[in-house]
């Protein structure tokens, strides 16, 4: 029984040791418990901030990744302009070859070239060498050219001013006709001796215009040189020359030895016949028994001489050096426009030939000569 309390007594000691240790298992094993909940939620903070940090390093990755996209695609954009590129260049540098290869034969050529210069300019050296005897020469011909030019503007400048002065005169002539016909045809008078002087006016402004229409054609047209003969253009002056009012009292003897024809301009010869043998006539001495005017033309080489006597009225010695001008009438006793020899020696000149006076004297003859080459 004693045994029996004993053992009754161990077992609940026992029994009580055994749950005081299972007390104490449990409050540690609650201990360790709370404390690996802290350690756990702990862990599961760092872990969530972690997992937090991944998140935002995963939003930074794809805003990366996707400017890794952009860079990738702007790279290929960039290779295919290199691929471009690279053939452009590829064709240039081709082209470049091609042009290289011209460029030697070019230089080539250029040394070829340069061959030729070095013995041109031998050539323009020996040129050179007579250059300033040339220029002296042209500059010569240039100051004649000058000179040439400068008298005939002088005589374009007298053409005009004694143009207007002449064509003032018949013009006058008509508006003091005209006031004077319409005055006496208003009184009943008789006005056909008015009309004549009005007919003789007209003619004389008729003449004078065709005479300055003559000096502008000589100064303006080329010359025309065709094949003529002298008989043809003689006779045409002389049936032109018919109404002159001298024409039936003045013996015209015409001796030509230039029979076959010859190179020369008809239309301005003719008008060197019209002037020299219409002055001839107009300038008849009315008071000789004779009056008359030889014409002789003949070929001496490669000139024609045309040579025009008359025993008429003459010319003045202090005018022998005025008779080529413009509008110069050397007689008192007929007027004229004083154009015939003005146009003569124009016309002279423009054929490169040259007329003079030989000779005058009022008692015996006046005698023209007229030179052109043909």
């Amino acid at each position: 029984m004693l045994e029996y309390f004993t053992m009754s007594t161990f077992g609940i000691g026992m029994m009580g040791m055994a749950f005081g240790f299972i007390n104490l298992g449990s409050k540690r094993i609650k201990k360790h418990n709370d404390f690996l909940e802290e350690m756990v939620k702990d862990r599961t903070l760092v872990l969530e901030q972690k997992h937090q940090e991944l998140i935002h390093q995963n939003e930074h990755y794809k805003i990366a990744l996707n400017m890794i996209r952009e860079q990738k695609d702007e790279i290929e954009v960039a290779q295919k302009e290199l691929l471009a590129k690279n053939i452009e260049v590829t064709e240039a540098l081709e082209e470049i070859s091609a042009q290289n290869e011209l460029i030697d034969v070019e230089r080539t050529k250029l040394h070829q070239a340069q061959k030729i210069i070095k013995t041109q300019n031998a050539k323009l050296l020996s040129i050179a060498r007579n250059l300033d005897q040339q220029v002296q020469e042209r500059t010569r011909e240039l100051s004649v050219s000058n000179n040439l030019l400068l008298e005939k503007n002088k005589e374009l400048d007298d053409f005009i001013y004694k143009s207007a002065h002449d064509l003032r005169g018949p013009i006058a002539r008509f508006k003091g006709l005209s006031s004077l016909i319409n005055l006496e045809y208003k009184l009943g008078n008789n006005i056909t001796d008015h009309l004549e002087h009005l007919d003789d006016s007209a003619s004389q402004m008729d003449s004078m215009l065709k005479r300055l229409s003559n000096v502008y054609e000589i100064n303006a047209k080329p010359v025309s040189i065709q094949q003529m003969k002298i008989d043809e253009v003689i006779s045409g002056v002389l049936r032109q020359l018919q109404v002159e009012a001298n024409y039936p009292v003045v013996n015209i003897k015409i001796d030509n030895e230039c029979r076959r024809t010859v190179l020369c301009d008809p239309n301005l010869l003719q008008l060197i016949f019209r002037n020299l043998i219409g002055n001839a006539i107009r300038f008849a001495d009315l008071g000789k028994a004779e009056k008359h005017v030889n014409v002789v033309v003949k070929q001496e080489e490669k000139q024609l001489k045309i040579i025009v006597k008359d025993n008429g009225l003459g010319i003045k010695e202090e005018h022998r050096e005025k008779i080529f001008g413009l509008f110069f009438v050397g007689s008192e006793v007929t007027k004229g426009p004083g154009l015939g020899l003005y146009i003569s020696r124009m016309i002279s000149k423009k054929l490169n030939g040259s007329i003079e006076l030989l000779s005058t004297d009022s008692t015996d003859e006046t005698i023209f000569q007229v030179v052109i080459p043909i």
